[in-house]
């Protein structure tokens, strides 16, 4: 059976913390450009919507002009068909406001959050450049104490050699 090589414990800490650093800058970059979209596309819906609504005011007053000429049954229905098509258009002007409302303060929320994950990114950045540092300080002296001890060993050698 083949040993799992085992990874130091600060080598998974590095590699999650890693990670982490990668997702938060990653939120970051599409979390107001996500938001920003979805309003756009509300944005776009309300404005199609109340053009289709504007038609449907014009299409009911006109049908209304015919059928109080003609007061036949025919132009009746077309009033009440004109009617009912403005009415559903202006209930689905009413959801298109809402959910663009909704978008709206989803963004203003999202501004704040923004500013964490910004500050959050900057400060892992940070700490991950000092962890180099450290790192890299931890390798030099480990490379003096190598180079000392091996040192010590050779005059060791040397002051025993020459006592024989």
């Amino acid at each position: 059976m083949a040993k799992k090589t085992a990874r130091h414990r600060v080598e998974e800490l590095e590699s999650k913390f890693q990670s982490l650093h990668d997702k938060i800058v990653k939120a970051k970059d599409n979390y107001l450009e996500s938001h920003q979209k979805e309003i756009n596309k509300a944005s776009k819906t309300v404005k199609s919507v109340q053009k289709k609504l504007a038609k449907a005011k014009k299409k009911a007053i006109k049908a209304a002009s015919v059928a109080k000429a003609s007061s036949s049954k025919k132009a009746h229905n077309e009033v009440v068909k004109a009617k009912a098509a403005a009415a559903l258009l202006g209930n689905s002007l009413l959801e298109a406001k809402a959910i663009m409302a909704t978008s709206q303060s989803k963004l203003k929320t999202a501004k704040p959050f923004q500013k964490k994950l910004t500050a959050r990114a900057k400060a892992l950045a940070e700490f991950e450049k000092s962890w180099e540092q450290k790192v890299k300080a931890e390798a030099a002296t480990a490379a003096r104490r190598a180079d000392a001890a091996r040192k010590k060993r050779a005059a060791a050698a040397l002051a025993k050699k020459t006592e024989t």
